[in-house]
């Protein structure tokens, strides 16, 4: 297959694996032991505060693809749950950060690994090294320079 094809193929399958429907079935799997407070709108917040570390809800909204009314409203319902609390930004007194409590790390640790064995599963009958190809694949992707 040309190159050419091959990366419209590539843009075809990224869009899909994009849509609501496919990151809410992944979603699904990890939340199926997830604690209160946890569902498809807060998991983004929290799973993105994991990597990110702590976020001003603009800076965590632009980020994780949501609104910024959403975010804090996500991270309210996160912070009445006990995995998330608000704290002053040292860099600007008048803005606060997003910061996962020990509950929430607990919490992403615990989805995390639901998702890697809903991963697993899907991938077990996969030819050998075709799901590390495909991890490779997306890190060259995610780590080529900008444009």
């Amino acid at each position: 297959m040309a190159n050419t094809d091959l990366s419209r193929d590539l843009a075809q399958v990224l869009g899909e694996l994009l849509l609501r429907r496919n990151r809410s079935a992944l979603y699904n799997a990890a939340l199926e032991s997830a604690p209160p407070g946890l569902d498809r709108q807060t998991y983004p917040v929290l799973s993105g505060l994991a990597r990110l570390g702590p976020q001003s809800a603009a800076r965590l909204a632009d980020e994780v693809g949501i609104d910024r009314s959403g975010a804090s409203r996500y991270a309210d319902r996160l912070e009445a749950a006990g995995l998330l609390e608000r704290s002053p930004d040292p860099r600007d007194r008048r803005a606060t950060l997003l910061v996962l409590t020990p509950e929430g790390h607990a919490a992403v640790t615990g989805l995390r690994d639901a998702l890697a064995r809903h991963l697993a599963g899907r991938i077990a009958d996969w030819p050998d090294g075709q799901a590390q190809a495909l991890v490779d694949g997306i890190r060259l992707l995610i780590d080529a320079p900008a444009d």
